[in-house]
């Protein structure tokens, strides 16, 4: 199956990994969530929670995605659609 992101007429090539963070947000919208419960829902059980994995991937989904930014930091929460 081919999912494809489209913004603001062009194509944004997404990895597996930064299209299963932009999918949890859009889900999760307009609500937050924390890089914890990105990291339970994207990666597998077995993913340490003390990596920048999650804040890694955000960096790039932002970058890919262009501006203005769609994944807004909540300080002490976590991620969330921008609204």
């Amino acid at each position: 199956m081919r999912r494809l992101v489209t913004r603001a007429g062009r194509e944004c090539d997404l990895s597996p990994d930064e299209f299963a963070v932009l999918e949890a947000l859009l889900r999760a919208s307009p609500g937050a969530l924390s890089a914890e419960e990105l990291l339970a829902q994207v990666w597998d059980e077995n993913a340490d929670p003390f990596t920048k994995t999650v804040q890694v991937t955000i960096g790039r989904l932002r970058r890919r995605l262009g501006p203005p930014e769609v994944v807004e930091t909540i300080r002490g929460i976590g991620y969330r659609i921008a609204r």
